[in-house]
């Protein structure tokens, strides 16, 4: 077959590889040092006119820096060529760039890499744009961060076990989740976290020698040579690669993950119409991206402007060591697009207007560990955990949490000590060793009334701490509900019913999840417990009481010293501009034994109710009381409104009526 084929310049920018109107090939690729470099384009299907594969070779006077760009027009039967890849020397590598990437599509499969190949688009076949979907109106539902509440998730570990009650083609899919939208409106999620869902191939394959062609990579069912001390071949090892269940690495960051889909051919329709429908029903999505330490200032921008603008997406949490944050938080795309990390450089970034929204924000490391202290009863943690639960800088969010994927889930955090990752296969050695748990006497497992009864009662302290902190309270899916992970505090590689959540705990911990809802619809409807700006801790309206006040044994007297493991804060209500709200009073004691605490004094037309204890068992009190005794490990949330007077009664018998 004669190749007529003519190979233009074209610019270098934007990067990728398309069929174009004219039916001329465009390349855009980036190729390190190397003698020869191309594309290999493949037809679908054997026995049509086109050859199954056309290799082009792309001369070097192309070469601008280290990006090719080329027009090749002329290529024969071109509209039947429906994938490629590119090759450098004798090394074959998918296009970082590629939208759509075929090969990967079951989860956790040894792949050959020649298998992996870019989806070749083609404009002469899609008119004006690759992609028609139809978004309608939708837009940014820009929920600011004091009336958020976040929900992260694995979208395959969110509904792939059969407890899901999820149907079979859907588990552990994008349409999984919007299978279980009902659970996650009613518990009043604004806004999904997922961990990394763009193309990669899940399973870490060690590298015979340093290369950009994934064929470098030794193949699951290779065998390696054991050379005994004289150099003689004395057997051979079979090798198993482990499997990168979150997703924390290299992958194809332009393309959603195929094997997250329920039609991985229409992966893209499946993502953005997730997108959408959780848009409707007033929820944002923010995506977890990963980049290693030496990837590309230039891919990741381009990565971040294409998810915002093809897919919609509100936010991104950036993961890596090397993040190019001022890059990010300076361009102009992203100014009103929420950005998460663990850390910020604060003073490059200002906002002039004095009520400019907040999109930056800290995931809150702090508030975990003080609430952990806290709730475990450690010495010196008392003032710590009032400072991480005011915290409310003006200039940025702070997302706090106390569980995630990393450390113990809730549940773990009150029934182990210790971590138990045997099944990883590295003897126990992951994972971190501070967890700050306690497993309320017995390790693991039990069925001792007492011990659960306790367990409960401690995961519902640390979610009261969690939901009525000043920061954006972020819940880790299953924990809501009491999902386990078995003791397990670093599943990373375990894709079976350890990393899946168990929809079956839903059942056995209901009391769990009705008060988890009741604290997000407590802290939905008072706005005092989820201030746009920070307390000012002081009476600035003149109404008799602080904004927020802090209390102990003796009221207006907190114990903040290192044996103290009591603590109250009363939020005045008076303090909100649109109406009046309400005083609520919550009560932690996180003593070993039940402690005496002050009830405040209300202003005249208002008492006490009690709303809620953590201790079911606790005795009925007077609201009249001084004190008030609070059972050991337990917390109260008192609100104090105001009341109409009953009519008093005369002075002086009634007469009785005669017949």
């Amino acid at each position: 077959m004669s190749l007529k084929y003519v190979i233009h310049k074209e610019k270098p920018y934007p990067l990728g590889c398309y069929i174009d109107y004219d039916k001329s090939l465009v390349v855009r690729a980036v190729f390190e040092d190397n003698s020869s470099c191309g594309i290999t384009l493949f037809s679908k299907e054997k026995g049509k006119s086109a050859p199954n594969s056309l290799k082009i070779e792309l001369p070097s006077d192309l070469k601008r820096g280290d990006i090719y760009s080329t027009r090749i027009s002329g290529i024969e039967n071109i509209d039947e060529y429906t994938s490629y890849n590119f090759y450098t020397d004798d090394e074959c590598f998918c296009d970082p760039y590629a939208e759509h990437i075929i090969g990967l599509e079951g989860f956790g499969k040894d792949v050959d890499s020649s298998k992996i190949r870019a989806v070749l688009r083609n404009k002469s076949l899609y008119g004006n744009s690759f992609n028609c979907y139809d978004w309608g109106d939708d837009k940014p539902l820009d929920i600011p961060y004091n009336e958020s509440l976040v929900y992260l998730m694995h979208v395959r570990g969110f509904t792939k076990s059969p407890s899901s009650g999820v149907s079979a083609s859907h588990r552990g899919t994008f349409k999984g989740i919007i299978d279980k939208l009902e659970h996650i409106k009613a518990l009043g999620v604004t806004t999904i976290e997922l961990m990394p869902c763009y193309e990669m191939d899940e399973l870490d394959k060690p590298k015979r020698a340093k290369g950009r062609g994934s064929d470098k990579e030794i193949p699951g069912n290779a065998k390696e040579l054991v050379f005994s001390k004289d150099g003689s071949i004395v057997g051979k090892n079979m090798i198993k690669h482990r499997l990168n269940y979150w997703g924390f690495k290299k992958g194809y960051y332009f393309a959603p993950r195929t094997s997250y889909c329920a039609d991985p051919d229409n992966a893209e329709d499946e993502v953005k119409s997730f997108i959408k429908t959780m848009h409707k029903n007033g929820i944002e999505v923010v995506l977890q991206f990963y980049f290693e330490e030496d990837e590309s200032e230039s891919l990741i921008l381009d990565a971040l402007r294409f998810w915002r603008c093809s897919y919609h997406v509100d936010g991104f949490h950036l993961k890596g060591a090397r993040i190019p944050k001022r890059l990010i938080f300076k361009d102009p795309l992203f100014t009103d697009v929420k950005i998460w990390y663990d850390w910020f450089e604060y003073d490059d970034y200002h906002k002039d207007a004095e009520n400019a929204k907040k999109y930056l924000a800290s995931y809150n490391t702090a508030f975990l560990y003080a609430s952990r202290r806290f709730l475990k009863g450690d010495d010196n943690s008392c003032g710590d955990f009032l400072k991480a639960m005011v915290l409310n800088n003006p200039e940025y969010g702070n997302i706090n949490y106390v569980c995630d994927y990393e450390g113990f889930r809730l549940a773990d955090l009150v029934s182990y000590e210790h971590k138990h990752n045997e099944e990883n296969g590295e003897n126990n050695k992951d994972g971190s060793d501070n967890n700050i748990s306690w497993n309320c006497g017995i390790e693991g497992r039990t069925r001792k009334r007492g011990i659960l009864e306790l367990r409960t009662r401690q995961m519902k302290n640390i979610m009261t701490m969690l939901l009525l902190s000043q920061g954006t309270p972020m819940i880790f899916s299953g924990d809501e509900f009491g999902s386990s992970q078995s003791g397990n505090n670093n599943p990373y590689c375990q894709d079976n019913e350890i990393g899946w959540v168990d929809w079956k705990a839903l059942d056995k911990n209901r009391d769990l999840f009705d008060y988890v809802n009741f604290l997000i619809g407590l802290r939905k409807k008072f706005s005092i417990l989820h201030q746009k700006d920070a307390f000012k801790l002081m009476d600035y309206i003149s109404c008799g009481y602080p904004d927020l006040s802090c209390h102990g044994r003796e009221v207006w007297r907190p114990d903040l010293s290192g044996h103290s493991h009591i603590l109250g804060m009363l939020y005045c209500g008076l303090y909100q501009k649109n109406k009046k709200e309400p005083f609520i009073y919550v009560c932690y004691n996180m003593n070993w034994s039940e402690s005496e605490l002050a009830l405040p004094k209300l202003p005249d037309g208002y008492r006490w109710k009690l709303l809620s204890d953590t201790d079911l068992s606790s005795k009925e009190q007077s609201y009249e009381d001084a004190l008030h005794t609070l059972a050991s490990r337990s917390v109260r949330i008192y609100i104090g409104e105001t009341f109409v007077k009953a009519a008093g009664k005369k002075k002086g018998k009634a007469k009785s009526k005669k017949k």
